[in-house]
């Protein structure tokens, strides 16, 4: 594996994770689809249990991974913009595809919790960026989606600070169009911490849009299951299937299998 790190523009950190090259024994995986990991956190730190060990579970499947250190608490976020990082990321990952070995066309965004609003935002807002910009799939865990009556408290007060103009603009239940990028979305019905109801109000805009996507809501779990195994402190027996319907789901996607 190669690990690198890079400085977006406005200094946030993204890490890669490449697999190594072994094309001379398999031509076909010269190229491999990309992940970019949004761990949670609430817009407050980021979630080392959703960075580490998400990154080593997608690359034994197959995929090369970045992990996105995007702005968090008020005071950064007052001056970088968490949606603007990712697309920076994603354009740059796909402007740098041959030195990644990543398919450009294969990009895909797996948030966590906060992370999932970050991803969903660039999601809902690609347009402003540019198709350079544009998430080719969306994978959601357990994420944060409305700043109204179900919201995540403190996202919404890091992300918005409060101002009207962008809790509207973050209620991202009101942001999804027909160009939203296909979607994967999962929660539980016992977290209490971001209610599904996040992701319930999610799935309605994404079936008015039109949109392609796939949702599971597991019964068992509180929030931040990450893994769902031992070692993340989160075991879920049930819920830990999502790792494999997200990544048969992607494969599908992408036309890609190890």
């Amino acid at each position: 594996m190669e690990y690198n790190e890079y400085k977006l523009s406005d200094g946030a950190l993204l890490k890669s994770f490449i697999r190594e090259d072994i094309t001379k024994k398999c031509d076909s995986h010269k190229k491999r689809p990309a992940i970019i990991v949004f761990p949670g956190g609430g817009y407050e730190y980021l979630s080392p249990r959703e960075s580490e060990p998400i990154v080593l579970e997608f690359l034994s499947r197959g995929y090369n991974l970045f992990v996105l250190e995007y702005a968090v608490t008020k005071d950064e976020i007052e001056e970088r913009e968490p949606e603007a990082e990712a697309a920076e990321a994603v354009a740059y990952i796909r402007k740098n595809s041959d030195k990644y070995r990543i398919k450009e066309d294969n990009i895909a965004l797996m948030g966590f919790s906060a992370g999932g609003h970050a991803a969903l935002s660039l999601g809902a807002h690609w347009e402003r960026y540019g198709e350079e910009s544009r998430p080719d799939a969306l994978v959601l865990s357990y994420p944060v989606v409305t700043m109204g009556e179900w919201c995540h408290k403190g996202s919404r007060d890091n992300i918005t600070r409060g101002e009207r103009e962008r809790i509207e603009y973050f209620s991202l239940e009101n942001q999804i169009t027909p160009s939203i990028p296909p979607t994967f979305v999962w929660h539980t019905t016992e977290d209490k911490s971001v209610p599904p109801m996040n992701t319930i109000l999610l799935l309605e805009a994404l079936e008015r849009a039109g949109a392609y996507y796939e949702y599971h809501i597991f019964t068992k779990g509180k929030h931040g299951l990450s893994t769902c195994r031992k070692d993340v402190g989160s075991v879920e027996k049930r819920a830990l299937n999502w790792m494999d319907l997200a990544s048969s789901w992607l494969s599908e996607l992408f036309s890609f299998e190890m």
